[in-house]
């Protein structure tokens, strides 16, 4: 079966995101089983064709995704008229591969969902201060124009991710959570979308961080980009205070600087402003490659991964193989990653409350601690086997091939 992947993501030249780890890990287990995989992947470098672990990677020089999308179909339309593809898939973000789909109509789609540009957008509005969305509605009027900015209805007909997703002959979520975002926003017949988790394969480096009985290290750890989206302006609140209740305990903060909540404030600067109080207590380490992230995360005793939504969460996966006790979000793909109280502590990102007596539960009660230590990265061997998941999505490919044999 010969599959292509349409995905402007895709590691290194533009992917550090779930979006880039998905296709990298699913091109490389359908290849590992006799697939035909081909990745169409976007880079602000190189136009380029390589082999790699058993699949074709076809690099597209473009500025962005927008370009992307438009230069994409030339590359495709070589590959496909050469041998054409049973099939392609795409993410529904970006609309990555619109064009081709314009161009082929026949040729079957499958989209992927991770993470809707509304939902994102939304998110980050959500924590965007009052006072800065009013400024924007009278600068528009000062302009004699009439635009209520973050508070503009949403209008889906107009969305081009919702269009897109209208294509599709075929969908499939991540998890339940990114499914009932579709279904509640998009209408989108339930009955159409199929579950299938991502497939995730963790290093040796992740399983062999050993898991202490005793705290050793007395430090929380987040790790990932630096923004809103990550639920870092509450836990940043949430985090000084622990700090202050616990003075022998440090908070390291690992990852690429992004949008803070504030106009003109990186999230950075503006978490060291609010941490200033207990700044000697903090860590800052700046994103660092895959495989030394594994370092950075052992010589910790909690992870707190409080985003406002995830549609999977590789790195809860992460922090699961790594054997850290987790403190996750209920909102969204953590909620089926982690088992409250067993593997994990779920809470509400947006509750100063909730994550402070997380924080506060793992600090004083060590056996939990440990236990849940000890379930999360048993259940990512088992429940999230990377073998049992790459037979679902075998499975689920195979049972296509004669819905695509009877066009």
């Amino acid at each position: 079966m010969r599959i292509a992947f349409i995905s402007y993501e895709f590691p290194p030249d533009t992917g550090k995101g779930g979006i880039g780890t998905y296709v990298q890990q699913i091109a490389t287990a359908l290849a590992a089983n006799g697939f035909d995989i081909h990745v169409f992947a976007g880079s602000p470098c190189r136009t380029a064709t390589k082999k790699n672990n058993g699949y074709t990677v076809h690099w597209v020089e473009c500025k962005d995704v927008a370009d992307y999308r438009d230069k994409v179909l030339n590359s495709f339309t070589v590959q496909h008229q050469l041998v054409p593809f049973d099939c392609m898939e795409s993410p529904e973000i970006g609309s990555n591969a619109w064009e081709i789909k314009k161009r082929f109509p026949q040729l079957r789609l499958i989209v992927r969902l991770h993470a809707p540009n509304f939902l994102v957008e939304s998110l980050k509005k959500s924590c965007i201060p009052f006072l800065m969305k009013l400024r924007f509605v009278l600068g528009a009027l000062r302009r004699l124009k009439w635009d209520l900015g973050y508070w503009k209805k949403y209008k889906k007909d107009e969305d081009t991710d919702y269009q897109f997703i209208k294509l599709a002959d075929f969908i499939t979520a991540p998890s339940e959570s990114m499914k009932k975002w579709v279904v509640d926003h998009w209408q989108i017949n339930p009955a159409k979308i199929v579950l299938i988790p991502n497939i995730f394969l963790p290093s040796k480096a992740w399983l062999q961080i050993p898991i202490n009985k005793e705290i050793t290290y007395k430090r929380i750890v987040f790790f990932g980009r630096l923004n809103v989206l990550k639920g870092l302006v509450v836990s940043t609140k949430v985090m000084k205070r622990i700090l202050q209740e616990f003075p022998d305990w440090k908070f390291r903060v690992i990852g690429d600087d992004g949008m803070g909540p504030h106009a003109g404030l990186s999230m950075k600067t503006w978490m060291q402003k609010e941490l200033k109080p207990v700044i000697n207590q903090v860590e800052w380490m700046d994103g660092m490659s895959y495989e030394a992230l594994p370092d950075a995360i052992s010589p910790t005793e909690i992870v707190l991964l409080p985003s406002l939504f995830e549609s999977f969460s590789y790195t809860c996966s992460e922090a699961m193989a790594s054997g850290k006790a987790i403190i996750g979000s209920k909102n969204g793909g953590m909620a089926d990653l982690l088992q409250q109280e067993k593997s994990g502590l779920l809470i509400n990102p947006l509750s100063y409350r909730e994550i402070h007596a997380a924080l506060k539960k793992l600090i004083v009660k060590n056996e939990l601690r440990h236990q849940i230590s000890i379930n999360g990265r048993e259940r990512v061997l088992t429940d999230f086997n990377a073998d049992k998941t790459t037979q679902l999505y075998i499975g689920y490919y195979r049972s296509l091939v004669g819905v695509l044999k009877s066009d």
